[in-house]
């Protein structure tokens, strides 16, 4: 989202130009704080609407202030494929625009395992051990992924490769992890584990494999940005316009 003085406040172009360079600096100055309002107001929409937001959501939108020589602040969702974790990009936007996700990491290791099928993606069911903020715990997946031969888990390497070792090591754990990549028996598409107790075993889901979930708009992102630029905009002006008035007749 893109706010200007030419297309939302061209009202104040006037004394901008009545003004000259310090105008541009005081526009400058009042659209930068503006947009750094909207983005808080984007933040406690997110812990309004949704269930434990991350700490990596809520600080999963960046901000370009204005400058004299552009008087243009931004505001939008991170997109870097380079940084840590997943672009904010890929979970955000069917927030805001509705429509389908993208798949995670460990669906598209699935996927090219063959154990996911195209178009499908893997859904929490009650086997999957949840954190705080309502996410399958990553030391989970990581045993998961070493136990399907997908990667080798940090930490919880558990890999299912049929040695002595592996097998006391899935044996100390307790539980072992298998795909069922169509059903069987009765048993839907996706991820099990098996615990196994003093006279016999439990299996319980830990994913269940579905097809693609499409997302209603959740995410009031352009209407919350857009209405507290707005309200904020004019405030930052006339606050900064008064301290530069005020500076220049001190000087």
């Amino acid at each position: 989202m893109r706010v200007s003085i030419q297309s939302n406040f061209p009202e104040i172009g006037a004394r901008i130009t009545e003004l000259g360079r310090q105008g541009a600096y005081v526009a400058a100055v009042a659209l930068t704080r503006s947009i750094k309002d909207a983005q808080g107001a984007v933040k406690a929409e997110m812990q309004t609407v949704f269930d434990r937001p991350t700490a990596y959501a809520l600080n999963g939108t960046f901000i370009k202030g204005a400058n004299k020589s552009k008087l243009e602040a931004r505001i939008w969702v991170k997109d870097n494929p380079f940084g840590n974790g997943t672009p904010a990009d890929r979970f955000l936007g069917p927030q805001i625009f509705g429509g389908g996700r993208k798949q995670k990491g460990m669906e598209r290791l699935l996927q090219s395992a063959g154990m996911l099928q195209a178009g499908w993606y893997a859904v929490p069911a009650v086997g999957a051990q949840l954190d705080g903020n309502g996410n399958v715990k990553r030391g989970q997946i990581r045993q998961i992924l070493s136990q399907l031969k997908l990667q080798g888990g940090v930490g919880h390497e558990s890999r299912a490769s049929g040695s002595t070792r592996s097998n006391r090591t899935i044996a100390r754990q307790g539980v072992t992890y298998f795909a069922l990549p169509r059903g069987n028996r009765g048993l839907l598409p996706g991820i099990y584990l098996k615990r196994r107790f003093g006279h016999g075993t439990a299996i319980r889901p830990v994913f269940i494999f579905v097809q693609q979930q499409l997302y209603k708009p959740r995410l009031r992102f352009f209407e919350v940005a857009g209405d507290t630029v707005s309200a904020r905009f004019p405030e930052h002006f006339a606050t900064e316009m008064e301290r530069a008035l005020r500076t220049a007749r001190l000087r």
